[in-house]
């Protein structure tokens, strides 16, 4: 039965769509992500204001910059993208968002920056496990600290995290904001990345949890996990989208 689809499928001439399909739908990760997605939209939706400050760590090609733009057009906005051609589009597609061609970690300075040209959205400030043989191009990047890096008076009511792995850096550098404001938080945090930045759920959990005063669920409405929760979610696999709030 299956053949004959197959066959059937070919001589109308549509195999390429079934493709495109398949690599879209096809595995468990990427129906995962597409819905965080959409629930990180419902999300952004549902909690900012017209006037809500929001900050992207990781802004790539501007997904969620799109949707913070549109649901909070009056907000002051800040996104932070190291690789210069992105940082260059997201300035000439975002006038209104102040756009920061730097990587933000625990410190300020320069480090030499990983940049996945076949796949962009591995790239990051430590080698990682990839795919395939990758084309990897090194950069040196600006970090920056978010603590001391934001404007004099400046309150944000949500922060997304998306930095292949470097999130507790991005964390730590960020405390200080975290503990007076508490925002919304997304990051991401699995397997695939985390531990060649030596960071494990606990690391995690005691900062946004136990030191900014969070809690953390998925985003599928799942929590707050406790400390053994998180790590099982982690250890399975099941989440690695996260989303920490008062």
């Amino acid at each position: 039965m299956r053949r004959r689809a197959k066959r059937a499928v070919e001589r109308a001439g549509l195999m390429p769509q079934v493709r495109r399909f398949q690599r879209t739908f096809g595995s468990a990760s990427k129906r995962r992500d597409l819905r965080d997605n959409e629930h990180l939209g419902l999300l952004l939706s549902f909690a900012l204001d017209q006037d809500s400050n929001c900050i992207d760590v990781g802004a790539s090609k501007g997904d969620v910059l799109t949707d913070i733009v549109r649901i909070a057009p009056r907000g002051r906005h800040i996104a932070y993208e190291p690789l210069p051609d992105h940082a260059a589009d997201l300035r000439e597609r975002f006038p209104q968002v102040e756009v920061r061609q730097a990587a933000l970690s625990n410190h300020r300075g320069e480090e030499s920056f990983r940049y996945v040209k076949s796949h962009p959205g591995m790239s990051g400030l430590r080698e990682r496990q990839y795919p395939g043989r990758e084309e990897v191009e090194m950069l040196t990047v600006r970090l920056e600290e978010l603590d001391s890096a934001l404007p004099a008076g400046y309150v944000p009511s949500f922060i997304k995290i998306d930095v292949e792995g470097a999130e507790r850096e991005v964390i730590e550098g960020a405390m200080e904001t975290l503990r007076a404001h508490r925002p919304i938080v997304v990051f991401e945090h699995g397997q695939g990345a985390a531990p060649f930045y030596g960071t494990e759920p606990g690391d995690l959990f005691g900062l946004l949890c136990d030191d900014a005063g969070l809690r953390i669920f998925d985003l599928d409405g799942g929590g707050p996990y406790d400390l053994a929760g998180f790590e099982d979610a982690y250890e399975r696999g099941s989440f690695w989208n996260f989303v920490a709030h008062r």
